[in-house]
This record gives C-alpha cells, sequence and structure tokens, in this order.
C-alpha cells in the first residue's frame, strides 16, 4: 500500500508539473479599446483558446496601445519579441504592397461585397502568401465596419469638406484618398485624435463612427457623415516564434477558434457599429449627415487606373472586380 501510494503521490506530481511545463503565456498587442468590436472579439478569442487547449496556451491581451501603436508593436512581432497583434491593412499595405488594393476607397460598396471578397482562397491567399517573407503568420481577418467622416463643424456635402483637416493613418492609400477629397489629410496617431479635435487641431477625421461613442469622439465631434468610403480590414497576426512554439493540436485550437470568430466577426462589426452610433445619437448629440457619395466614388476612379498598372496589385485589384461583378474602366 505505500508503494503504490507513492507511486500515486509521484505521478501526481509528474503530472502537474508536465501541465505546468507545457503551459505558457503569450502576449497579444491591440490599439483599440477593450470594449470595442474588435476588443470583445479578441478577448473572446483568448478565453476560448484557453479553454480549447485546457489551459496550456493563455493570451494576456495588452490594450489601448499600452506596447504602442501598431507599427511599433508589428515590429516587435516580426522579431518575436511579441507573439501576436491586431495590424490593420493600412498598416500592412507599408509591408506589402497589395494590401493596399483592400484599402482603396470604394472598392467595397456593400457589406455582402466585403464578405464575399474576404472569402475567397485566392483573395487571401494574394494577402497571405508573402508574410513568411516577412516573419509574420496571419491567422485570419476581424472586419471593421464601413469607415466614414466626421467632423467638429457642419457638413453638407463634398463641397463643404474641401480644406478642412482630417486626421488619417499614415498610410499612402488613405492619404491620397482624402487629398483627391480635397480635405488636407492630417496624419495623427489615434491616442492624439480626441485632443486634436478637441483643440482645433484637426477639423475631423475619417474612421469608424462608432469611435463616437465607443472613443467618445462625440463630445468634440458633432457631425457624422455617412460617407462610408473604405472598409478597414484588421488582421490577427503573429510570430513565427508563436506558431513553432504550439503543438499541432494546439495550433488546430488557435487556428479553429480563430475561424469561426472571423467568419462572424462582419455581422458583429455592422451590428456593433449602428448601435454604438446610436448611442453617439442619443446621449451626445451627435447629427447623422447623409451625403451623396456619388462625387467622392468619381474623385478617387484614378487611383484604381493606378493600381492597375502596379504588378503588385493588379492581378488581386483584377480579382475583386470579377468577384464584385464590375468592370474596370
Amino acid at each position: 500500500m505505500k508503494v503504490s501510494r507513492k507511486i500515486l503521490g509521484l505521478a501526481c506530481v509528474l503530472a502537474a508539473f508536465a501541465t505546468g511545463a507545457e503551459a505558457k503565456t503569450y502576449k497579444l498587442a491591440h490599439n483599440v479599446q477593450p470594449d470595442s468590436t474588435a476588443g470583445y472579439m479578441l478577448s473572446e478569442f483568448a478565453e476560448r483558446v484557453e479553454e480549447g487547449t485546457d489551459g496550456r496556451v493563455k493570451i494576456k491581451i495588452f490594450a489601448n496601445g499600452v506596447l504602442g501603436e501598431q507599427l511599433d508593436y508589428f515590429s516587435q512581432i516580426q522579431s518575436g519579441v511579441i507573439d501576436l497583434g491586431l495590424v490593420n491593412s493600412a498598416a500592412l499595405e507599408n509591408v506589402i504592397p497589395a494590401y493596399g488594393v483592400v484599402n482603396l476607397p470604394y472598392i467595397f460598396r456593400t457589406s455582402e461585397e466585403y464578405g464575399a471578397v474576404m472569402a475567397d482562397p485566392g483573395v487571401r491567399a494574394a494577402l497571405f502568401d508573402e508574410a513568411g517573407k516577412h516573419n509574420f503568420v496571419p491567422l485570419g481577418f476581424l472586419s471593421s465596419g464601413f469607415r466614414s467622416i466626421y467632423t467638429t463643424s457642419p457638413v453638407a456635402n463634398i463641397d463643404d469638406l474641401q480644406g478642412k483637416k482630417l486626421r488619417t493613418m499614415s498610410s499612402e492609400t488613405y492619404i491620397e484618398m482624402l487629398d483627391r477629397f480635397g480635405t488636407v489629410p492630417t496624419p495623427l496617431s489615434f491616442g492624439e485624435l480626441y485632443s486634436g479635435l478637441q483643440q482645433g487641431v484637426v477639423d475631423g477625421a475619417e474612421g469608424g463612427l462608432a469611435g463616437l461613442w465607443s472613443a467618445k469622439f462625440g463630445e468634440v465631434a458633432k457631425y457624422a457623415l455617412e460617407t462610408e468610403q473604405t472598409r478597414l480590414t484588421d488582421f490577427v497576426v503573429a510570430s513565427q516564434k508563436f506558431e513553432d512554439s504550439l503543438s499541432p493540436e494546439d495550433l488546430e485550437v488557435v487556428n479553429s477558434v480563430f475561424a469561426d470568430i472571423s467568419a462572424r466577426s462582419i455581422e458583429i462589426a455592422d451590428r456593433s457599429e449602428a448601435e454604438d452610433l446610436q448611442k453617439a445619437v442619443d446621449q451626445l448629440g451627435v447629427e447623422v449627415i447623409q451625403i451623396d457619395k456619388e462625387p467622392l466614388m468619381k474623385s478617387v476612379e484614378p487611383m484604381y487606373t493606378e493600381a492597375a498598372k502596379d504588378p503588385a496589385k493588379a492581378a488581386l485589384l483584377e480579382a475583386i472586380f470579377a468577384i464584385e461583378g464590375r468592370e474596370l474602366n
């Protein structure tokens, strides 16, 4: 009996040691609010991965840009210092030019078009296959809603936008788009936007209208223009070191959980965007303005022509237009 108890005790110790040795906590960085749509989905991802791997893979989330802006922590993902991160297509465009195609204004005109394009295997391959050459691994995408424009003073049409300083990300595509709209594109970090609006550094911003509520931009920017010019895609990317550290079984859990969340993200984003915008209207006094999109669409047509001349972008652009049933003029 004593021997069997010793053996049992040793077995328990070894089992506990094995579990502890296998368990590891990984860092996931993002620069959005924890209660934003992306923030909620990433929290769900972390919880389900930990549960699905019986605690072997734990993901600690660093939100609100605690580990820097996207380009800051993306470089650390490439070097393996940070394990995972939320990096949008505008930031990735600086690394892989093909991502600039999905950033083109009005490349997606409806949520249905967006969903069909992002689910297409050829499109996904065009976006993901180059990643390995740049030391990162895309897990997939999280959809944000359509991006529009919000301002601190009333705007009724494209003429009223002329000369307004609008905050944008540091993306060549976004900067050119706003320039063609007739505005003055002003790159500014997300964390500086509230004070920038408040102090008049910018007259407004290009971004998701949900931010008027979730980031309280609606306290200073009272006019929401439903221009819906882009649908910025957030990608969750991992370091090669992260992927290599997982067992095949745990990697399958990670990929499976994220694939499910990714597929649901379009509907979740659309619903959440609408709900948050309504909260901004009801509780912050934001006014929603319907604006004629046609002049805006017309102003950016040369961007398609230029993209079609770029070998790194042409094939993807043609593939997207074929899925959408459009012709490249």
